[in-house]
């Protein structure tokens, strides 16, 4: 036997055993894609049997708020959804706007082929009434050589079905002029309807944020008492590190996350969760001496789009006394980072988040005396400085 024919033998009496190996291999991944699934999935109602409680914790914290307190909340919670419903409506009246030039686009340049082929077509029409119709009745009448009727029948044979196809091709363009300028009127028309709801909501939104203000000024004519004042403080924050213990607690009894591999290896390398200017830093005076930041306040427009630090999944995204409407991302091995006084939210508990993908918007919410963003950092429960994590 031949070296190379040794090898082909070899190689098929092999074959079974290297097709075994591959459908193994293509075959023991989804299966292990199915298990992680359904474990993720009962991390998930675990999490939101946990936040359930969480909840209704909250709601029995929250009866014992005062009226003010309650304003401030039902309005927040209000302005949420209309600042929502009209960033979806602007996403929309941009995504028609782009639409619509394009469609104009495609009308000017269907204008442009329609002509080109009526002129085609035109020319093609003028010659053949001229010259082909005369000529074809020569041939016939004159019965010249056959071969020669032949060549010239099955050339006039083309020339009418070059004409057929020209004249479908114009028909074809015709049809997708009238079908762009159906959907022109269709996109304009909804983007009219967009326009409208737009402005609507914009009144809804200012209408809105001047009872926040005015509601604000009565918290604080309610919170004149220093001790009171204080006192207060001290609660919102025992209730977020409550919070924040409950979370940690849950998390720790979840198996690994998929890639959740905390934020260890990147300490000075996280981008910032907005941009603007520091108001408040980390462990300053909060109020009297006697109550300490535990994050930092970064000063930024209302409606500014809040970023995730890093890869991680929301573990909470509610309204929370003192802080507003809060987001809290678990990053894994015990790191979760907070972002709060949100004008609104944009991911809900369960979703998986990307670094730098948006999840809230800037407001100020939760008795915020001017927009910005409230941002945490924390390990195993405990308040890390921000200002040493991001670059």
């Amino acid at each position: 036997m031949k070296l190379t024919d040794y090898r082909v033998h070899s190689f098929f009496k092999s074959a079974p055993q290297l097709l075994l190996l591959v459908l193994a291999l293509l075959l023991s991944p989804s299966g292990h894609t199915a298990q992680n699934q359904e474990q993720a999935e009962q991390e998930l109602q675990q999490l939101k049997q946990v936040i359930g409680q969480l909840q209704k914790r909250l709601a029995e914290n929250r009866s014992q708020q005062s009226d003010t307190e309650k304003a401030i909340q039902a309005i927040d919670v209000k302005l949420s959804s209309v600042s929502k419903k009209l960033r979806d409506t602007q996403s929309k009246i941009t995504h028609n706007k782009r639409q619509l030039d394009q469609l104009k686009k495609q009308k000017t340049e269907k204008n442009i082929l329609k002509e080109q082929q009526r002129k085609q077509l035109s020319s093609q029409l003028r010659s053949a009434y001229i010259a082909g119709q005369e000529e074809y009745i020569k041939l016939l009448l004159n019965q010249e050589d056959p071969a020669k009727i032949s060549r010239m029948l099955q050339y006039y044979r083309y020339l009418n079905e070059a004409r057929i196809r020209d004249i479908e091709a114009l028909q074809k363009t015709l049809q997708e002029l009238q079908d762009v300028e159906q959907k022109i009127n269709t996109t304009t028309l909804e983007l009219t309807e967009l326009e409208a709801r737009q402005k609507q909501q914009v009144t809804q939104q200012l209408s809105l944020k001047s009872q926040q203000t005015a509601a604000l000024q009565e918290l604080k004519e309610e919170y004149q008492n220093q001790n009171s004042r204080l006192a207060q403080l001290r609660k919102d924050e025992q209730e977020l590190q409550s919070i924040i213990s409950s979370l940690q607690q849950t998390l720790e009894e979840f198996a690994p996350k998929q890639s959740l591999k905390g934020l260890a290896k990147h300490k000075n390398k996280l981008n910032w969760p907005v941009k603007g200017t520091i108001e408040h830093r980390f462990g300053s005076n909060k109020f009297e001496n006697k109550v300490q930041w535990n994050g930092i306040v970064i000063s930024a427009s209302s409606g500014q789009n809040v970023h995730s630090i890093h890869n991680g999944q929301v573990v909470f995204a509610d309204w929370l006394r003192g802080f507003g409407l809060m987001v809290i991302i678990d990053h894994g091995q015990g790191y979760l980072s907070l972002y709060g006084q949100n004008e609104s939210l944009l991911k809900s508990t369960g979703d998986w988040v990307e670094a730098g993908e948006p999840v809230a918007t800037v407001g100020r919410s939760g008795g915020s005396s001017e927009p910005g963003l409230y941002f945490e950092i924390r390990y195993q429960g405990k308040p890390q400085n921000p200002l040493g994590w991001i670059k």
